[in-house]
């Protein structure tokens, strides 16, 4: 199970890496290029898929379906082909009135969002493209859910780098050619296309050799798919009040360039928690498994380590990112952005937060008493996320969202960490314990870059990537040391044995 799961974890992070890291140029080529308004509009069209705002009606088939699977794959194959039956009738049904609704609100929503008149027809087009794909994207969630289930990370992984390498390569093309911002747009949305129809295919060629196939559902599989979407309806809601419903907002209330400057200082955090979520849905099908056999001892093994190990390999280099915050902005978006550093390194806050959280959270994401607990403190969360925003907007008008963002984080991860230890009956004191350690590392490492800046920064890529690296690995050093325990060592030893070949 070990060897499996770090397999898994390790293609996560390699493919996502390299699809983020794609991503983060193609922000960088737009701004540059095309200019703030137009990324806030490509933006906003975003906000339409099933990744958006529109998560509120996907009710977590994809996280159902997996669930459904890695049970099914435990013996009850019957119970798993009814689950996943039903799911991709409320995909279809999502996806086809979602479609209509935005093909028809189109026109309304450039209006809405403060569309000037040159662009608001490609606006309106983007977004009919976007309303015919919906259907395809919503069936995708659960598609990409069954095949976690089947734990067969590596396709997933590679549509992911695949699609992301072609709408990269489609922004230069556009670029070098001249040609308007929607076909962008338009390419984004056929690589999105093509990566679930083959997807699709590697589902069926999965679930050939097992006995899962599409049957009528019981009542008993009917309450307890929709018990589980209602949880995840609830969950969704705080999500998109948390995130993805921000840029709509910022459309409506100041236009497209506002959007566009939230989203670049927000990219590259959205980017590094993005990036972790994958590496925890890898824990999804073993807790799974856990829980089936109540086995305590090991469920407590991976919560502790999923609070210790990959917080000890990340925070530091958000450290690190948030040090050279300046530098990094004038090297992707260029000089006129550079003073928006601070923004950028508040940010960071959130994936710090989530990486050392989202592990234990997805492991216990199984058990309904914590699913439900977790998100009503997470509607909490989003009222002082807002309270916040409120109290900020008339100053700092969209960086007040990213305020709120970064502040409710911060405010309730002892609160989230104290409930999620107590049901692994661990000891409270091991978040504060961590917490400490990591300021201290984070003392350090500033001392560090102050003294470099003294004497030179780093003003092209090149020098940015030797520096940041030479930087990532003082990290590491200091945290090895100062972090980890002589058993957390131990155990990296243990997850690097399970990478090798045998």
């Amino acid at each position: 199970m070990l060897r499996r799961f770090v397999h898994n974890t390790a293609i996560s992070a390699v493919a996502y890496g390299l699809a983020g890291v794609l991503g983060l140029f193609a922000v960088g080529l737009i701004a540059k290029s095309y200019g703030l308004a137009v990324l806030g509009l490509i933006v906003l069209v975003r906000g339409f898929l099933p990744s958006g705002f529109l998560v509120l009606i996907d009710f977590g088939v994809s996280e159902i379906a997996t669930q459904a699977i890695a049970r099914g794959r435990l013996g009850d194959w019957a119970a798993a082909g009814e689950k996943i039956s039903l799911l991709t009738a409320i995909a279809v049904f999502a996806g086809l009135a979602s479609s209509i609704v935005l093909w028809l609100a189109a026109p309304g929503l450039a209006l809405l969002f403060r569309v000037v008149p040159e662009q608001a027809q490609a606006f309106v087009s983007i977004l009919r493209i976007t309303a015919l794909v919906l259907p395809i994207a919503f069936v995708g969630l659960m598609v990409e859910g069954a095949l976690k289930g089947f734990e067969e990370y590596s396709w997933l992984r590679l549509t992911e780098v695949g699609s992301s390498v072609l709408y990269v390569g489609s922004i230069y093309l556009a670029f070098w050619q001249n040609a308007a911002f929607e076909w962008i747009a338009y390419a984004y949305l056929g690589g999105l296309a093509a990566k679930y129809f083959v997807l699709a295919f590697v589902v069926y060629l999965a679930a050939r050799g097992t006995p899962l196939r599409f049957r009528f559902w019981t009542p008993a599989s009917r309450r307890d798919v929709a018990y589980r979407c209602w949880l995840m309806f609830n969950n969704r809601i705080a999500g998109a009040l948390q995130q993805t419903l921000i840029p709509l907002i910022i459309g409506a209330l100041y236009g497209p360039v506002e959007v566009g400057t939230f989203d670049l200082l927000t990219r590259l955090p959205r980017f590094l928690k993005t990036t972790m979520s994958p590496l925890y849905s890898a824990i999804l099908p073993i807790s799974t498994h856990l829980d089936e056999k109540t086995d305590v001892r090991r469920l407590q093994l991976l919560g502790r380590n999923g609070l210790v190990l990959p917080a000890a390999i990340i925070v530091p280099i958000l450290v690190v990112i948030g040090l050279f915050s300046e530098d990094i902005l004038r090297v992707w978006v260029g000089p006129q952005h550079a003073d928006q550093w601070p923004w950028l390194a508040l940010a960071l806050f959130v994936p710090a937060v989530t990486v050392m959280l989202g592990a234990g959270q997805t492991a216990l994401m199984v058990r309904s008493d914590f699913l439900r607990t977790n998100t009503h403190l997470l509607y909490l969360q989003v009222l002082t996320q807002y309270i916040v925003t409120a109290l900020a907007a008339a100053w700092l008008r969209e960086r007040a969202f990213l305020l709120g963002w970064a502040i409710s984080y911060v405010l309730f991860a002892p609160v989230v960490a104290h409930r999620m230890l107590s049901l692994m009956s661990l000891p409270n004191l091991l978040f504060w314990q961590q917490l400490g350690r990591h300021v201290l590392v984070a003392a350090i490492l500033a001392a560090m870059a102050a003294g470099y800046k003294m004497y030179a920064a780093p003003a092209t890529l090149l020098a940015l990537t030797l520096v940041g690296g030479l930087a990532c690995i003082a990290a590491w050093a200091l945290s090895i040391g100062l972090i980890l325990s002589r058993s957390d060592r131990a155990m990296v030893g243990k997850f690097a044995r399970a990478l090798t070949p045998r």
